[in-house]
């Protein structure tokens, strides 16, 4: 279905480019926060990955998904913005999630779960398993190596395993 979006943006229909930015605004919004840690700069980074794709959609070839395209854009218009801000700090991890009210416990016990994981791990196990991208995909996008990103996986997933075992144990003491 996004590639007959794309073909029908690339000949101009607004309708297919903004259903196209429409489907993809919320992951990219979050990658570029993850990165920035700052909403205002988050939001100038995905506008301005949006102006590259409106600039570029006539040349982007369908090789790829148009979401590995946007995912990449987004990733390097943050590496370039960290690199200009010379923001090498440590991370400090910060969430900015658009959720239901019936879904906030939820929301704020995954959120509670992956705080512990860095920039690169979340953007990983994001694109992993919310966005259901393969490996190869993940590597188009971050230009990571293959066994970089399993290593990046494997560690994160270690990282949040820990870290909800010790938020278990946490919540049995202070209910005893």
């Amino acid at each position: 279905m996004s590639k007959e979006l794309v073909k029908k943006a690339q000949k101009g229909n607004k309708v297919a480019l903004n259903e196209l930015i429409n489907r993809h605004r919320q992951l990219a919004f979050t990658i570029a926060f993850k990165y920035l840690k700052n909403r205002e700069d988050a939001e100038d980074i995905v506008q301005n990955s949006f102006i590259i794709v409106l600039k570029h959609i006539g040349k982007f070839r369908n090789e790829a998904k148009f979401s590995t395209w946007l995912y990449r854009i987004v990733y390097h218009e943050c590496l370039k913005e960290l690199k200009n801000k010379n923001n090498r700090s440590a991370y400090v991890p910060q969430f900015y999630t658009i959720q239901e009210q019936e879904e906030e416990d939820n929301s704020f016990e995954f959120n509670n779960i992956i705080s512990v994981l860095n920039s690169n791990e979340y953007l990983v196990i994001s694109l992993f398993y919310l966005k259901e991208k393969s490996i190869k995909e993940i590597m188009k996008i971050t230009s990571l190596s293959n066994a970089n990103i399993k290593t990046i996986l494997h560690r994160a997933r270690k990282k949040m395993k820990e870290n909800y075992q010790k938020n278990i144990h946490k919540n049995e003491r202070s209910i005893n």
